[in-house]
């Protein structure tokens, strides 16, 4: 019982450095519930062992520090911190990098005896395919890196690939696949990019970084509608939806932006925005429950209604 205690009593030491690298050693006694003198034994044998600690005397207190490289190649993390991060794995898009991980991480906590309490592999999020986890990847560096991105993007609007530098500058998670927004060095200006469409990626360090402002991602999400902004000008647009459609309406809303009044009847949705397309297209499927009320929106639900209806009639 004695050994099995002071066995306890050691890691419990070695946890108390992964939480904080500096403890006196009165204030860690108090910390494990022993005391001062039983500490001290412990950190003096880890000493002799191998461990990296360090000792200093600042009467009547003393010092007990681990170094920086205290766990060579590793990097710690306590068990609660450890199950939060699986946690987080879970909810990540399918794919090889996200399995690997996962595995590695039940294998550590099992081992460990810190069996996770639930198993990762029962979330299902939207797939990634490989192409999509590489080139994630990619632009993940060239933004920590702050280094263009070359890369082929298919635009979706024109229907062809084409190549183009970028600068990127953040990425979103917006619904089931991942986007970005970076200075586009063709066009000179903020644009959001799907990572799904993104093909032959890799860093470019012999084209120059185009740097942006925190207010110029600000001013574009705001002209932005469910991630996306048209080439217009930014407009103000307003539908009206009939109760009890529109309790519904309010908590599915595709953009926060959106500010809902209170009218006779139903409720007013206002927005100001250059993601008119993308709006007109939320509008039109809500059928006949809504109504748009300013001109732009209103021409654009007009002219996806008459598309929908001769297709339909063909």
């Amino acid at each position: 019982m004695g050994q099995r205690r002071a066995t306890e009593t050691l890691f419990k030491i070695i946890a108390a450095f992964i939480d904080r690298p500096t403890w006196k050693q009165a204030e860690l006694a108090r910390e494990l519930g022993t005391s001062s003198e039983t500490v001290r034994r412990h950190l003096g044998d880890l000493v002799e062992g191998g461990l990296k600690l360090e000792r200093e005397e600042d009467h009547p207190h003393v010092y007990w520090s681990v170094r920086k490289n205290w766990l060579p190649g590793a990097v710690a993390f306590k068990g609660e911190e450890a199950m939060d991060l699986l946690r987080l794995l879970g909810r990540a898009p399918p794919g090889a990098l996200r399995n690997r991980l996962i595995a590695i991480a039940v294998d550590r906590l099992t081992r460990a005896g810190l069996a996770p309490a639930f198993d990762p592999s029962t979330i299902q999020p939207a797939p990634a395919s490989p192409e999509e986890e590489a080139n994630l990847a990619l632009i993940e560096d060239a933004l920590a890196k702050k280094v263009a991105l070359r890369m082929r993007y298919y635009t979706a609007s024109k229907g062809r690939d084409s190549r183009r530098h970028v600068s990127v500058h953040r990425i979103d998670a917006i619904g089931a696949r991942p986007q970005f927004i970076a200075t586009c060095h063709v066009a000179n200006e903020l644009r959001r990019f799907r990572v799904s469409n993104v093909s032959e990626a890799k860093l470019d360090s012999t084209e120059p970084f185009r740097p942006t402002t925190k207010d110029a991602l600000a001013k574009l999400d705001r002209e932005s509608f469910g991630g996306f902004r048209d080439v217009g000008p930014v407009v103000r647009c307003a539908f009206f939806v009939r109760d009890p459609e529109a309790y519904w309406v309010a908590r599915n809303l595709p953009d926060d932006n959106i500010a809902v009044e209170d009218a006779k009847g139903g409720s007013r949705f206002v927005v100001e925005t250059a993601g008119v397309l993308v709006l007109a297209r939320f509008v039109a499927g809500l059928g006949e429950v809504a109504r748009p009320e300013t001109k732009e929106l209103a021409a654009e639900v007009r002219a996806i209604a008459q598309a929908a209806l001769a297709n339909a009639t063909r």
